[in-house]
């Protein structure tokens, strides 16, 4: 059930992706580098404003939704989420009013409109997912994505600028949860707070809030760093870059997490012996195909910085982009393979710990090497930052439920990444089709390798399918 629900899941994210990578260049042709730094700005503020706050709510929703008891969960925390974007907009009347002169006033108006619009919007994905409802899922986040598009290059093209942009995107998160999303929220407000249930929660949502602060800390703050330390065109530029390689590999991970993490859960909460089975599995399948969307990314991103974004963002973009998606994966490595025990037995607080170290030396390191090397500084100084955090997971995590990979799978893996890069390396490259043709081989060849060496059951998997095809 798992593999099926990851395939869909996958599906979705990947297609999600695609759209999310195609509004990305959009958004940054019509804006321009310089353009671009406001959204990028506007963006980071929210991730501190905002998603600090409101994620830890979707996460324990997650958590919890599968445990006896917990049957006002919905309603208790989507009313703390409103209640949150009530006050969050108070205290940005506020700013306005006093208008300081070291705060652009007008991004964090955009920042607002973003992140509440996408907290009411995440609420409903992750209800859809703990409720194992793949096909509405799919729909909202499809339907989101491609209303994004739609909205914001209408907008730009009416010359409404970052507020375009963000004025787009916003409406596709609200337009997109009224039309597949509505029976969450049709429950928070049909329902009551329940002060016992968040009483019994406050303390895992306060640590992962903690956590996600620190994890803002990490992804984010070097944008804020740069902000004060190269012109807005380097920081459009970064910031480009990295929401590509953000959205690709952050929505293939969560692929994976979605369908898997709410049945170990429940398989933690019953204790159920096949518990090991089910997370090495999830290792496996995870791994044999993240790995080879990293190394693949890194081989074309030079064709990625110029189709995608293009000539403008040629230089900058391109010097940072593969660092960019390294940082990208090594954090979903940590995020959702090596917290999963820290998550399992609530450990939260030595989460944030992680991240929160990782976060600071990041912001330290950005400090001191940013105003001598620019933006290559900040890229590079997020991969050694995720890579230690990833270290110290391992380190921890093995204490309370240690991830296997088979000595077999390890050297599928690797012979076929080997075989993938060498042969997207010797294709030529240049043009949409030669990078596609290059895309479309190396993932020929790198399956044709786990199905020889039967990598986490594919080809196990594929010949029972096959044997159950009824015959005509």
């Amino acid at each position: 059930m798992s593999l099926r629900a990851s395939l869909v899941y996958l599906v979705t994210r990947g297609t999600s992706g695609l759209l999310a990578v195609a509004t990305v260049s959009v958004f940054a042709r019509e804006l321009g580098p310089a353009g671009y730094a406001n959204w990028t700005l506007a963006s980071a503020i929210s991730a501190f404003l905002v998603g600090a706050l409101m994620q830890p709510l979707h996460v324990s929703l997650t958590r919890f939704l599968s445990r006896p008891g917990y049957s006002a969960l919905v309603p208790t925390l989507g009313r703390l989420i409103l209640g949150i974007g009530v006050c969050l907009a108070g205290v940005v009347a506020i700013l306005k009013m006093a208008a300081p002169l070291w705060f652009p006033v007008g991004v964090l108006g955009m920042a607002l409109a973003l992140g509440l619009s996408q907290a009411v919007f995440d609420f409903s994905g992750q209800h859809l997912a703990a409720r194992a409802q793949a096909r509405r899922y799919s729909a909202l986040y499809l339907s989101k994505s491609f209303l994004a598009l739609g909205f914001g290059f209408v907008l730009l093209k009416a010359g409404a600028g970052a507020w375009g942009a963000v004025g787009g995107t916003a409406l596709a998160f609200v337009l997109a949860v009224l039309i597949f999303g509505r029976r969450t929220w049709f429950a928070v407000l049909q329902g009551a707070f329940d002060r016992t249930v968040f009483r019994q929660i406050r303390g895992y949502a306060l640590a992962i809030g903690f956590a996600f602060m620190a994890g803002a800390l990490l992804q984010w703050g070097d944008r804020l760093i740069l902000t004060h330390f190269v012109p807005a065109g380097h920081l459009g530029a970064y910031g480009a870059a990295a929401d590509v390689a953000q959205q690709g590999f952050g929505l293939l991970f969560s692929a994976f997490h979605l369908a898997w993490f709410p049945r170990l859960v429940a398989a933690w909460e019953r204790r159920e012996a096949g518990l090991r089975d089910q997370l090495d599995r999830y290792v496996r399948v995870s791994l044999a195909i993240l790995l080879p969307a990293t190394v693949g990314f890194a081989l074309v991103s030079g064709d990625v910085t110029e189709l995608i974004l293009g000539s403008a963002f040629r230089r900058d973009a391109a010097l940072v982009m593969p660092w960019l998606a390294l940082g990208a994966a090594v954090g979903g490595v940590r995020t959702y393979l090596l917290d999963i025990p820290l998550h399992l037995s609530e450990r939260m607080v030595i989460q944030s710990m992680i991240t929160g170290g990782c976060g600071l030396f990041a912001v330290l390191l950005n400090l001191w090497l940013v105003p001598r090397h620019g933006i290559l500084a900040a890229a590079t100084v997020g991969v050694a930052m995720q890579l230690l955090g990833c270290f110290a997971s391992i380190f921890i995590g093995r204490r309370i439920l240690k991830l296997h990979l088979a000595l077999r799978d390890v050297v599928a893996i690797g012979a076929g990444l080997l075989a993938m890069a060498g042969v997207v390396w010797m294709l030529p490259s240049g043009t949409v089709v030669w990078m596609l043709i290059r895309i479309a081989a190396g993932a020929v060849v790198y399956g044709a390798v786990l199905l020889v060496f039967d990598t986490a059951g594919v080809r196990s998997w594929a010949r029972l399918r096959l044997q159950m095809r009824p015959r005509q």
